[in-house]
């Protein structure tokens, strides 16, 4: 019989960590039976109702704090888990990570592995907000057999914090499907009357969601600066969120209505990549973005700031430009740098790139829960 494995994230946003659980929970092996479990809505929450057979919707499972409804989702998460019985937990994310984690210890006998797609705190943030955070974590961690860590970086701080010990810890890197420009087929011309810009216009893309810990008004700050030096220059933003009116109004502000463009959500990213001349992100955190990956298999040079697991697969003058964080000057001279030709993506890069294939992801994903089935005999008393 197969091993049941309950999936567990908060909303199926269009973003990584969304795309990773996903793609583990509809190509798992058969030796696993997945189930999914999440809150309402998201753009991907389509594909899981066409993909995942064992889906189940938690409409009061939300992203925000709510005292009334993370109440209500954790006695549902409590009451599904019961009902699907299974042998191990994965959680993913801040809210579903904490109110899953504690429904399951506590409402199952299932193992418990909790995937940390990026820390809420980080450096430079007031003190006392950023301890505040860790010891939440570490209660939560208090709840979970094995932690996945998707970058080097997120294991060390959580080692670092107390969060966990080395001993639960697992470094399972985030993946993606790697893909060419040469490999996509699709109408470029069309695309380009779409978003309105005219072939041959320099194109800088970001892909992340328009809340406080991606930075897009820092995004506009750049292109401010960049788009003086080169006006002929079209700043992409895809995603979503609470920002987007500050967003649009900074972008008046600095009169760039035709320089840069909120394009909210999309599925076409790849197609953006191949179109794109630098992929940027100005994150305030960040775990291993998957965006990011997806472009530097394209070759496609990225300009980002240097936090979470970025520096482990954006090297510094070879595949991009790492940028201390805030540093908007510096980020803008590293875009025109790229614009005007005086930079190389060095093809040795690539080798980076081999740890970051989302079927070694699921693979790796694979040999924990088989060792977690093997060290507690789930296989055999089911």
């Amino acid at each position: 019989m197969a091993t049941k494995i309950a999936f567990v994230i908060t909303k199926l946003d269009l973003g990584g960590a969304q795309k990773s659980v996903l793609y583990t929970a509809r190509h798992i092996s058969d030796n696993f039976e997945p189930f999914l479990l999440c809150g309402q809505g998201g753009t991907l929450e389509k594909y899981a109702k066409d993909h995942i057979k064992n889906l189940h919707i938690i409409p009061s499972l939300i992203r925000q704090i709510n005292p009334v409804k993370d109440f209500l989702a954790f006695k549902e998460l409590a009451k599904k888990l019961k009902e699907i019985n299974p042998q191990i937990v994965h959680t993913n994310c801040p809210k579903a990570g904490i109110l899953g984690r504690i429904a399951a210890k506590l409402f199952t006998k299932a193992k418990v592995v909790h995937t940390t797609h990026g820390f809420v705190f980080y450096e430079g943030q007031n003190i006392f907000k950023k301890y505040f955070y860790i010891l939440i974590e570490r209660f939560a961690a208090l709840f979970a057999d094995y932690m996945i860590f998707v970058s080097n970086r997120d294991l060390q701080t959580a080692l670092k914090y107390k969060i966990t010990t080395s001993e639960k810890a697992r470094l399972i890197r985030a993946g993606v499907t790697p893909k060419t420009k040469e490999s996509l087929r699709f109408n470029k011309t069309k695309l380009f009357e779409e978003l309105g810009i005219k072939e041959g216009t320099k194109i800088i893309l970001q892909t992340a969601n328009l809340k406080p810990e991606k930075n897009p008004l820092e995004s506009i700050r750049i292109a401010n600066l960049v788009c003086k030096k080169i006006p002929n220059t079209v700043f992409l933003y895809t995603g979503a969120g609470p920002l987007k009116t500050k967003s649009e109004n900074l972008i008046k502000e600095f009169e760039l209505e035709n320089n840069f463009k909120l394009i909210g959500e999309r599925e076409d990213i790849p197609h953006l990549l191949s179109i794109a001349d630098v992929f940027i992100l100005t994150s305030i955190r960040e775990g291993l973005p998957m965006a990011l990956l997806e472009a530097l298999f394209m070759k496609i040079p990225a300009v980002c700031y240097n936090v979470g697991g970025i520096y482990e697969v954006l090297k510094d003058g070879e595949n991009g430009f790492l940028i201390p964080f805030n540093c908007t000057q510096k980020a803008a001279e590293s875009i025109i740098n790229i614009l005007q030709g005086n930079f190389a993506f060095k093809e040795q890069s690539l080798a980076i790139m081999r740890d970051f294939d989302i079927k070694d992801m699921l693979l790796k994903q694979q040999e924990l829960y088989t060792l977690i089935g093997d060290k507690n005999s789930l296989f055999t008393n089911i």
